[in-house]
Parts: C-alpha cells; sequence; structure tokens
C-alpha cells in the first residue's frame, strides 16, 4: 500500500499545471516609484501556459503556470556569477537551481522625476524553504555578498536593489551619488 501512495504522488509531481497564474513582483522605494519591463526574451517550464508580461504602477506582473525546473534556472543563469544576482527571499549567496519562469529584457523604473533604463535584466520566479521567492539578475549588477544588495548600472542612473525578506518585494533607490 506504501509503496501505491508513493507512485501516485510521485506522478502527481510531474503533472504539468494547466493553471495560468498571475506572478506580481513589487519595486518599493521611500518616493512613487513606477515600472516597465520590455521583454525580448523568456523561459517556462516545457508545457507550462505562456501569456506574457505586463507593468502596472510599481508591480511587473508574468502571467504563466508555474513548474519548477532545471532547465529555466539554467538559462537564467547562463554568463552569470553569483555576484550578479539577488533574491527577494533567500539566506545564502548563491544562483537558482529550479525556477518556474523567467523574463530577459529591459527594466525601466521610473522614480522622482527620473528614468533609469537596465538593459540585459532578468527575472524569475523559484522558491527557497516553504516560501516563493523572485530572482533579480544582469550581468551590469553586481551583488555585495551577506547584505541583501546589489547595485546595476543603468542608462539614466544607476539602482540599488535590496532584498527585505519579502517574497513578492523588492527595495529600490537610486545610488547615492546619482
Amino acid at each position: 500500500m506504501k509503496t501505491a501512495v508513493v507512485a501516485v504522488c510521485l506522478m502527481m509531481a510531474s503533472v504539468v499545471s494547466a493553471e495560468v497564474k498571475n506572478n506580481w513582483m513589487y519595486f518599493e522605494s521611500n518616493v512613487t516609484v513606477t515600472v516597465n519591463f520590455s521583454a525580448n526574451y523568456y523561459t517556462v517550464t516545457k508545457g507550462e501556459k505562456w501569456e506574457g508580461v505586463s507593468a502596472k504602477e510599481n508591480g511587473v506582473l508574468v502571467k504563466c503556470g508555474r513548474k519548477k525546473s532545471a532547465e529555466v534556472a539554467a538559462e537564467f543563469i547562463d554568463g552569470l556569477a553569483v555576484v550578479n544576482a539577488i533574491a527577494t527571499q533567500h539566506e545564502i549567496e548563491t544562483l537558482p537551481h529550479e525556477l518556474d519562469f523567467s523574463i530577459f529584457g529591459n527594466l525601466t523604473i521610473t522614480m522622482a522625476g527620473r528614468t533609469a533604463v537596465c538593459t540585459n535584466f532578468r527575472m524569475g520566479r523559484g522558491h527557497y524553504a516553504d516560501y516563493d521567492n523572485w530572482w533579480l539578475a544582469s550581468s551590469k549588477c553586481e551583488a555585495t555578498p551577506t547584505t541583501h544588495r546589489m547595485t546595476c548600472i543603468c542608462q539614466g542612473m544607476n539602482l540599488q536593489f535590496h532584498s527585505e525578506n519579502k517574497s513578492d518585494k523588492i527595495v529600490v533607490l537610486p545610488t547615492p551619488g546619482n
């Protein structure tokens, strides 16, 4: 009987989700923030549905199914080092091993009357412990180990991203002296 239950659980775990979900990522600051993400490429686990990327006010919305896979994470981290990425919720300095999906393109953030365009930017959604989390990355970004902060060279102004351990939120500020 125990073997049959394990077999059913394993089969259920391999079933692809047929449901499209709203996956929001929010950018917060001490001033009003508006964001846009112009995606030129995406990855999603094979068999998952994809409906696209949009933005509203301070949030980026990715509409797709969610099932983690190593293949999506491998595309996300291609060409990156550990210092090029930050997660919204993660205790150790590493790159993701599995992600539900990832998007590649230009992140535009407007705050305090100034606009930054972070080109070749990546965002992906995964899991850590019992939490969902988001990953942000670019070869033009450098994270400071153990601080949960990442500074990115962007057009218009450079930005600093700071994780406060909230699964769908990240703090964004202009870098000092910007």
